[in-house]
C-alpha cells in the first residue's frame, strides 16, 4: 500500500509495520525480510506497529550489503521516526529495524531521486 505523507514535510517515508508481537519473554521472534528493494527519495521514515501508533525508541541500523557490519546506528523518536544522512555514490542501504516488542525487520532501501511517493507503507506478513 502507498501513501502520501504529509506530516514529515514532504520528505520521504518508509513506515513499518511489524506484523507479530513478541508477546511474553518466551514468545518465538522471526526476523521479517523485506525482500523487493523500496524506493525512496531519503534515508528516513516512520516507524508504526500495527495498529498505526508510532514506535518510540525503535533501534535502526544501517548495514554493509546483506546486512553485515553495523555501519551507523540511531534510535526512532518520539514520532517513530528516524533519519540518516545519504552518503556520497551509496544507491542501496541494508536497513535493520529491532525493538524487543516486535520481531526484527530487514529491508533494503533503494534511493531514487525520482521515488514517486512521498511515503510508503510497509506491511510484512506473516
Amino acid at each position: 500500500m502507498i501513501a502520501d505523507n504529509g506530516s514529515v514535510h514532504r520528505a520521504t517515508a518508509i513506515a513499518l509495520m511489524c506484523a507479530f508481537f513478541a508477546t511474553s519473554a518466551e514468545a518465538v521472534r522471526e526476523l521479517v525480510e523485506i525482500e523487493a528493494p523500496q524506493p525512496a527519495q531519503r534515508v528516513e521514515g516512520i516507524v508504526l506497529d500495527p495498529s498505526g501508533a508510532p514506535i518510540p525508541d525503535m533501534t535502526v541500523t544501517d548495514r554493509t550489503e546483506k546486512w553485515g557490519a553495523v555501519l551507523r546506528s540511531t534510535t526512532t523518536d518520539g514520532n517513530g521516526h528516524f533519519r540518516f544522512s545519504s552518503q556520497h555514490g551509496k544507491g542501496v542501504y541494508y536497513l535493520g529495524f529491532e525493538n524487543a516488542l516486535f520481531n526484527p525487520l530487514q529491508l533494503r532501501l533503494k534511493l531514487d531521486e525520482k521515488a514517486p511517493h512521498l511515503g510508503i507503507t510497509v506491511r510484512p506478513g506473516g
